[in-house]
């Protein structure tokens, strides 16, 4: 296997997440960067965000998504772990709602949006952020082309 994709999901949440929707995104994604490694993928709610966030990024709010690189390869079976999003399922059905759109496109929006940042994307400036975006749309587009 070469991306190894680990979905987890709040309990609260299990019954309306699409575990292999998500998985193939992830694979997608990585395919489409030409990158090889696991992911893992955490879907909870806005309380465990808000103390993610918190502890990690000394702001006292919930949020999206979260990305947690690691790069790290594990000696046993020799892969890369890229690294760890968070999803907060309750943001993105606001976001979603706000925008429109069913909750699985905007889980679907996240999910692209972390695993960019863990393969070194970034929006902390107006021009890093236009060529995420622009990378994002681009991936989504594809996926929506697939299905």
């Amino acid at each position: 296997m070469v991306n190894g994709i680990e979905i987890r999901v709040h309990r609260k949440f299990a019954s309306r997440l699409n575990r292999e929707r998500l998985k193939k995104i992830a694979r997608k994604v990585l395919r489409a960067e030409n990158a090889r490694g696991d992911v893992t993928i955490y879907v909870t709610d806005d309380a465990e965000m808000r103390a993610l966030n918190r502890q990690f990024h000394a702001t006292d709010a919930p949020t999206d998504v979260l990305s947690f690189p690691t790069r790290a390869e594990s000696r046993l079976i020799k892969r890369l772990h890229i690294g760890d999003i968070i999803i907060s399922y309750e943001t993105a059905r606001v976001q979603a709602r706000d925008a429109g759109w069913r909750i699985a496109d905007e889980i679907d929006l996240l999910a692209v949006h972390g695993i960019l940042h863990l393969l070194g994307y970034d929006d902390l400036t107006p021009r890093a952020r236009k060529k995420m975006w622009a990378r994002q749309k681009e991936i989504l587009g594809a996926i929506a082309g697939d299905e």
